[in-house]
């Protein structure tokens, strides 16, 4: 019997197939690196507490430094988006990359202090602070991206999967729709959702019974941040007294949860 040829262990072919195997691996190395070096900085949280009261631009420093490394627009393989991640990471299961505390900051110093916890809700129902949808990897059926779900033709000029100009950009529009709704959250939300126009030719059309004229979805949007009280809320004053008051983050988190476990509500609209 004829021996089989024995293989080039040294060939062309072994080394590709080498480089191959051991790619992973060390982007998992790198990831882990990154992700200790984070935590002993304390993460983008560090950079947060450092500014009493930050501007949230593109040129902020701290979220210059949260970027400079790899965006989330060039992270095109999973090791890339891994090493941006890990750029975020904080240490903490309940914020793992800082963008719970980032969207309360975010909401209380640019709607008004106060806001903070209803901004983070809202996001939260946008996005679910998905790691994919943040960083643009996951789009909604309409086309939203980042953590505000924002719309492309609406935001050109804002890093919509940057965390920090996306929140930025969200949390202006929210101030614009609280003024042009005189602090009525519910109103607000809703134009966040289906658009500005959609609701004015609904509350023209049906009044104070206006959400009966909306699509179920942003229906839907409001019970899950807001449940069925009707918050106003005014910059200089916080939530109006005799409104009745916001749902507890728990409570408001819980009812989302609940919504889109039996409603297939999509949280990336």
């Amino acid at each position: 019997m004829d021996s089989p040829a024995p293989s080039s262990a040294g060939g062309p072919h072994f080394a590709t197939a080498l480089q191959r195997q051991l790619e992973q691996p060390r982007a998992e190395i790198a990831q882990v690196r990154a992700e200790i070096s984070s935590i002993r900085n304390g993460g983008i949280l560090s950079r947060l507490a450092g500014n009493d009261s930050p501007d949230f631009g593109a040129a902020t420093p701290w979220a210059d430094a949260a970027t400079s490394m790899i965006s989330p627009r060039s992270a095109s393989t999973p090791a890339q988006i891994a090493a941006f991640l890990a750029q975020h990471a904080t240490g903490n299961a309940a914020d793992p990359y800082g963008w719970h505390q980032m969207s309360r900051q975010v909401g209380d110093s640019v709607i008004g202090p106060g806001y903070g916890a209803m901004f983070e809700r809202q996001i939260d129902q946008e996005s679910g602070f998905a790691p994919d949808v943040v960083t643009g990897q996951r789009r909604s059926s309409a086309g939203a991206e980042g953590i505000a779900q924002l719309m492309p033709q609406f935001y050109p000029h804002v890093n919509r999967t940057d965390p920090a100009q996306s929140l930025q950009a969200g949390a202006q529009s929210m101030q614009q729709y609280l003024r042009t709704w005189n602090g009525d959250v519910r109103k607000a939300l809703a134009s966040y959702n289906c658009g500005l126009g959609a609701v004015q030719n609904a509350v023209a059309a049906r009044g104070a019974a206006w959400e009966s004229a909306i699509p179920q979805e942003t229906r839907d949007y409001l019970a899950a941040i807001v449940g069925g009280t009707r918050p106003v809320f005014s910059p200089g004053h916080g939530f109006g007294a005799g409104e009745a008051a916001p749902l507890s983050p728990s409570t408001a988190l819980g009812l989302g949860a609940g919504l889109r476990a039996l409603g297939g509500l999509d949280t990336t609209r």
